[in-house]
């Protein structure tokens, strides 16, 4: 009796550990096989740019794709992204069931409003060490002004599966745009 209840509590603990080494696998291959995709940032209202330790993102793809329909908050809904003639993603169509390939992810309907409906992309936030943060919410926030918007992030998507890998300010990843700009005070 008592191996019969030590191999269930096995087999709880490896089914409870395996959910999320899962998900984390999943993330991995999509950061190490996805495809690349830049998508510029849009301005951030500079009181709520940091909350804790990371940089709040907004996307212009976000903004400029509108459709008229409003969409239920329970709608499955994968933006299509194309390469623009800038070289950043643009949303191509909207689809409600998932497409094969590394040009689709999951979105978010936002709000409606004007008689558009908005999407939100499934990242915010760019996580950061507490020492960088404040650096690069100042940095963030001078390089997505109107008028200088400089900043953009790289994404990697891999069947439907979309994760963050880099922000971008002044062509240069964060860390070394903060390190080269830290010499310089």
């Amino acid at each position: 009796m008592k191996r019969l209840r030590l191999g269930i509590f096995v087999l709880v603990a490896v089914a409870q550990l395996s959910v999320p080494m899962m998900l984390a696998w999943g993330r991995v291959q999509t950061l190490a096989h996805g495809r690349v995709w830049k998508l510029k940032t849009a301005p951030v209202d500079p009181e709520d740019a940091v909350r804790g330790r990371y940089v709040m993102l907004r996307f212009d793809a976000e903004d400029k794709y509108r459709q008229p329909e409003q969409l239920k908050s329970t709608d499955s809904l994968y933006a299509i992204l194309k390469e623009g003639e800038d070289g950043f993603a643009e949303i191509d169509h909207l689809s409600f069931s998932p497409v094969p390939g590394d040009s689709a992810m999951k979105v978010e309907p936002g709000g409606f409003w004007d008689g558009e409906q908005r999407i939100v992309f499934p990242f915010r936030y760019f996580w950061l060490t507490e020492k960088r943060a404040p650096a690069a919410e100042k940095a963030y926030r001078e390089n997505s002004k109107r008028g200088q918007q400089n900043a953009f992030v790289t994404i990697r998507i891999r069947n439907g599966d979309a994760a963050l890998e880099q922000l971008y300010i002044d062509n240069q990843p964060l860390a070394d745009y903060l390190r080269a700009h830290s010499a310089k005070n």
